[in-house]
Order: C-alpha cells, then sequence, then structure tokens
C-alpha cells in the first residue's frame, strides 16, 4: 500500500509539474482615448512632470512614458504587448496641429505602443484630416509607424472623399489585423468601431463601418484557422456602461456573448474605468476610463488547452508620484510652440498665456450652471445674436481649481474644442445666426425641453444665452413652455408674447444649430419651424446661415466657438488682483434659465397652451363626463333593481 501511495503521490506531483510547465504568461499594458491629453488633468500651469509630489494634476503623457518604462523593466523577459483602443486625438489645442504634425500618432510610436485601432474623434477632420495625421506622422520620421488596426471600415467606390485614406489602407499604413509573435507566442490583434461611435461621428463619411459582429466573426475565423494564434485580441471602440444592479452592459459585453473565441478585449468609447477585470463567457474585458489618467496592466496565463485566464490585474494612477520622461516632454513642448505659431498667434493668443482665474472648479453638472451660461454668452455676444443655445454634452470639459484657480488659454480651449469649418477647413466648430418668429422660438425650446427630458441624460440639458423659460411636467409634451422671457440678468428680462410680430435672431455653432432645420421632421410636421435670414427669407442649408467675421475679406470668414469663448472670457469686466478675468459664480452668473414650475392650478396649465394642451384637456374632461354618466346610470339601475 505504501508502494501504491508513493506511486501515487509521484504520479500528481509530475502532473503538477507538467501543468506549470505547459502553462504561458503574457501581460498586456494599455490604454484608450487619450483625446489628445498630453498634459496633466487640471490647470495647465501647475503641470510639472520635472519635480516629484509638488501639483494636484493627474496624467500627463511623459509620466506615462515613465511608467511604462519601469513596468517593462520590472516584467522583464515576460511576452508584453502594449496596446490602445482608439479616439487618441481631439479635445486639447495639440489636435489642431494634428494634420500638420501627426503629434499623437508619433507619440504612441514613441512609447513603443504594438497597436491601436481608429475611435470616432479620428474623423472629426473628416476622412482626409485623418490621411494627413497619419501622412504627418510618417513624415516625421522620428518614431515608429504604429499599427492602425480597423477590421470593419469599408471605403466608398463613388465618393474621392475617402480616397486618401483608402491609399493609405492600400499602403499597409492601416491594417484589418496585425500578428506578434513574443516570447513564443503568437497574438492576434484586430480592431473594431462600435455602432453608437458611428453615429456620433457624421464627419466620417464617405467612410462607413461594417457591421462589428460580422466582422469579429470573420477575424476570429481567420486568426484561429489561418493564421494559428495562440490569443486573439480585439482593439474595440464600442464600449461598456454600469448598470443599475451592479452588472455592465454595452457593445463589447454583446459582441463577445455572441462571438466566441476572444481571449481579451481591450475597450474604449465610453470612458469606463473597469477596476477589475470583467469576464464574459471566456472572453476578458478591460477599460481605463479615459485621457491618461491610468494605465492598465494585465497579467493572463495559457494553460495547455489554450484558456486565456486572468492571473492578476493592476491599475496604475498616473499623477506627480511619477516623473515626466524629459524626451516626451520635449517632443509635447515642440507641439505647444507649433500650437501658438500655427493656431493662436494670428487671432492674439499663445498656448500657456494666464486669461481667467476661477474660484471653484467649474462643473458640466447639468445643475451647476456657471459653466453653460458662460458658454451660452459667448456664442451670444459673438453671434451678435438676441439668444443663444447649445446643449450640456458639447462642454467637452470642466474648469479645474487646482491650486491657484488660473486658466490658460489651453485650459479655456478644452471646454469648446471641437469641429471643423464649413468653408475655410480650420479646427473649431463655426457660429451661425438664424432668425425665428417668437412662435418658433417657443417651439424649438419645446424640442430642446422634450429631447432631454426623453434622451434622460444630462448631456441633452439645454444651455441658453439671452432668455429664460419657464415649463409645466403637468402639461402635454410639446406643449410644456409657459412662459419665455427674452434679455438677460444685467439689463433685465422682457416677457415675451409667442404670437408677437417680428423675427429674434438666434446664435449657435453649425453643429447644435442645424438641428433647427429637422424640426419639422422631428415632430412629423407637427411644428413648421424654417430657419430665416434677417429679412425673413428662408434659408436652405446651414452653410447659408454661417457668420461672416469680415464680410469685406473674400469668402466666409468664420468666427470659432473656441475663438468667441476666448474673447468672450477675455473682455469679462470682472479682474482679480493680477489682471485675470474672474469667473465668479455668485449672482447673475449662476442665474437658473431654465425653471421647472410643476403645477395643476389652470393659470399655469393653459398658460399660452397650443392645441395639444387644449385637446387633450378636454378629452381628459370628456372621459371623466363618461365615467360620471356610466357611474351615474348604473347607480340608476341598482336602485330600480
Amino acid at each position: 500500500m505504501r508502494i501504491i501511495g508513493s506511486l501515487l503521490a509521484l504520479a500528481c506531483l509530475m502532473a503538477s509539474l507538467a501543468s506549470g510547465a505547459a502553462e504561458r504568461r503574457f501581460v498586456v499594458l494599455h490604454t484608450n482615448d487619450w483625446q489628445s491629453r498630453l498634459l496633466g488633468y487640471g490647470p495647465n500651469s501647475e503641470y510639472s512632470p520635472d519635480s516629484l509630489n509638488d501639483d494636484l494634476t493627474v496624467g500627463g503623457v511623459a509620466r506615462l512614458a515613465t511608467l511604462l518604462h519601469e513596468r517593462r523593466a520590472a516584467l522583464g523577459e515576460v511576452p508584453l504587448l502594449t496596446l490602445d483602443a482608439g479616439d487618441f486625438s481631439m479635445g486639447t489645442l495639440f489636435h489642431t496641429v494634428a494634420r500638420e504634425e501627426g503629434g499623437e500618432l508619433r507619440l504612441l510610436g514613441a512609447l513603443g505602443y504594438d497597436a491601436t485601432t481608429l475611435g470616432n474623434h479620428e474623423f472629426d477632420f473628416r476622412p482626409a484630416g485623418l490621411a494627413q495625421m497619419i501622412a504627418a506622422a510618417e513624415r516625421a520620421g522620428d518614431a515608429p509607424n504604429v499599427p492602425i488596426l480597423a477590421s470593419n471600415i469599408r471605403f466608398s467606390a463613388q465618393s474621392a472623399d475617402d480616397d486618401a485614406l483608402e491609399a493609405l489602407q492600400r499602403a499597409g499604413r492601416i491594417q484589418p489585423y496585425r500578428i506578434v509573435e513574443k516570447g513564443g507566442l503568437r497574438f492576434g490583434l484586430f480592431g473594431l468601431m462600435g455602432r453608437d461611435a458611428v453615429e456620433v461621428s457624421p464627419l466620417m463619411a464617405p467612410v462607413t463601418f461594417a457591421d462589428p459582429l460580422a466582422a469579429a466573426r470573420d477575424m476570429v475565423r481567420l486568426l484561429r484557422e489561418q493564421e494559428r494564434v495562440d490569443v486573439v485580441i480585439l482593439l474595440s471602440h464600442m464600449g461598456v456602461s454600469a448598470q443599475p444592479d451592479g452588472s455592465w452592459r454595452g457593445e463589447d459585453v454583446e459582441l463577445v456573448e455572441q462571438v466566441p473565441g476572444i481571449d481579451l478585449v481591450i475597450g474604449a468609447h465610453s470612458h469606463s474605468l473597469l477596476r477589475e477585470p470583467l469576464r464574459v463567457n471566456d472572453t476578458t474585458l478591460v477599460q481605463v476610463g479615459s485621457e491618461i489618467q491610468y494605465l492598465g496592466e494585465l497579467h493572463m496565463t495559457l494553460d495547455a488547452q489554450g484558456r486565456a485566464r486572468v492571473a492578476e490585474y493592476r491599475l496604475h494612477a498616473i499623477d506627480d508620484r511619477t516623473p515626466g520622461d524629459p524626451a516626451i516632454g520635449q517632443r509635447v513642448a515642440a507641439l505647444q510652440q507649433a500650437v501658438s505659431e500655427r493656431v493662436l498667434a494670428a487671432h492674439g493668443y499663445a498656448f500657456d498665456q494666464p486669461l481667467a482665474r476661477v474660484e471653484r472648479t467649474l462643473t458640466r453638472a447639468y445643475d451647476d450652471s456657471v459653466l453653460g451660461n458662460l458658454v451660452t454668452d459667448a456664442l451670444r455676444r459673438g453671434a451678435g445674436s438676441d439668444i443663444a443655445f447649445t446643449g450640456n454634452g458639447t462642454l467637452r470639459d470642466e474648469l479645474y481649481r487646482g491650486r491657484e484657480g488660473v486658466q490658460s488659454v489651453a485650459d479655456l480651449f478644452r471646454v469648446a474644442p471641437l469641429g471643423i469649418g464649413e468653408f475655410d477647413d480650420q479646427p473649431g466648430y463655426p457660429l451661425m445666426r438664424v432668425y425665428f418668429t417668437p412662435r418658433e422660438i417657443r417651439q424649438i425650446l419645446e424640442v430642446l425641453l422634450l429631447a432631454y427630458q426623453m434622451r434622460d441624460s444630462d448631456s441633452y440639458y439645454p444651455r441658453v444665452s439671452g432668455v429664460k423659460f419657464t415649463y409645466n411636467p403637468w402639461r402635454m409634451p410639446f406643449d410644456r413652455v409657459s412662459r419665455i422671457w427674452l434679455g438677460d440678468a444685467e439689463r433685465g428680462y422682457r416677457e415675451l408674447d409667442p404670437d408677437a410680430p417680428g423675427l429674434i435672431s438666434l446664435g449657435a455653432t453649425t453643429y447644435v444649430g442645424s438641428f433647427t432645420w429637422l424640426i419639422p421632421e422631428l415632430t412629423y410636421g407637427l411644428f413648421e419651424v424654417v430657419p430665416k435670414d434677417a429679412e425673413g427669407r428662408p434659408l436652405a442649408q446651414i452653410r447659408d446661415a454661417v457668420l461672416d467675421r469680415d464680410p469685406d475679406t473674400p469668402g466666409i470668414q468664420e468666427y470659432k466657438e473656441w475663438q468667441a469663448f476666448l474673447d468672450h472670457v477675455a473682455a469679462l469686466p470682472a479682474r482679480d488682483a493680477r489682471g485675470l478675468a474672474l469667473l465668479t459664480d455668485q449672482g447673475a452668473a449662476a442665474e437658473q434659465r431654465m425653471l421647472r414650475v410643476a403645477s395643476l392650478a389652470p393659470s399655469e396649465l393653459f398658460r399660452h397652451a397650443g392645441g395639444l394642451q387644449w385637446t387633450a384637456t378636454l378629452l381628459c374632461a370628456l372621459l371623466l363626463w363618461l365615467a360620471g354618466w356610466l357611474t351615474w346610470r348604473l347607480w340608476r339601475r341598482v336602485r330600480a333593481g
């Protein structure tokens, strides 16, 4: 019996050793959604990558470079990949020179990334602009070309607008997949753009993206059966979102539930910070928020049957405890100089120029009105209009107080950074000015209000200037706005009669204002809103409404949203001791311009009520009368019986 027991123990030991020998280990370092955030999170003037423990900022690509170097050195010879999941561009002043400098792609290459994919913001300068970014990075020649993986991208056979980008695909700069061999392991990488990312990127046309599910199945089959890879990794620009019950759903989860064979998904687009990897069937999903605030470090093992399992996960915060890499810092400084020279100098600004000071962080929260008021006031002033509006989701960043509260040109730009011209092809959405009747203004407010209430998202919260209005949630949709006032807190407000004659000018960006052309379609003909010029003539298209800042110069001289915002802040009368504009959060600056008045009082239910409210009321009265009549008939029948 002792001999048999010894043999069994030896067999178990040998099996354990064999299992351990068969198990292979690899590591993936990953980021997503850089969005051109090359400096730290917080006031740029306080970002100090050359010293430690002396600022509150987080992030910064120079610090990321140091952390990558440290982790690679610590991990030694283990097979290691460094991957990014797209949206590496757009969101700060750095992206304004992306087409000329290719700075973000060059930095990905300099930091040793094995691959990235395309996000929706890569198309914010249209397909031709993305092609220019890629070509500029390659032309600079100061860093390896980071492979760009886009498995479901499709080009138009009819339009020439994506030909330059298609040529880069044919040249191998954009690939459907990539094989990487490290430490005896064969990795198959591919990249996908999701449905939501496509929907929020109207400027990508005529480029399209095929169904990600079908593309994923094709890629997994190719990588597993033809390329015979050991590990399949998807760089996904689709995303996940937290649910009320604590679970996670989203396009990434839905895809891996239906497409087996993917070992790992590096996620993006939703800016979700997953502190622990998600496990869906046999697939691991990770994502690290956005804008270089974290570096993910995923350790995985591959057993003898080829099953990949999470062994360990670390989320590295990128902050002032990590010094910046000097060489990367110099690259970033060169890009700052390029921004000042190429973009800002012509408008009288510089990248690091201090313009304003905040007393607290001005947030994008729907119930924090200061920043939204500031932006819409800038739109109204820039457009020279009676009123202006935008959506809360167009405010792309907050103004962080940090220690001193000083806001530079670069900090302020991040609030309104996106877009491209209608005529000049330059960074930034241009301002537009159109005219509407008082009744059409009310109808526009009704649509903005209902969009916010139906979407149940802070991104759709209306931000307005030059106008204040009340709404009653007890009234019928499309008939809830009860009172409207024109004016502002400084000069006073006057109530607007929706039936008054005349025209009211409205200012907005072309991105937001373009929806006014769609109102008849969106309301199924209920509202006949017609954008007009100052003489009341209908405008056929958005380009007809673009503001010409200098009519004496040939062509259309666009006035960008970010320019209007900087100019407005620079012109504010309130000043601190240094002469900087003081962005106060008190008094008129914090006024609420959309007011909820929930009331069943007849004066509120029927104030300026339209046909919807009156019809609904009459129907309710009729139903009540009918119910009462039926009850009376029933009561009489019971008494007679």
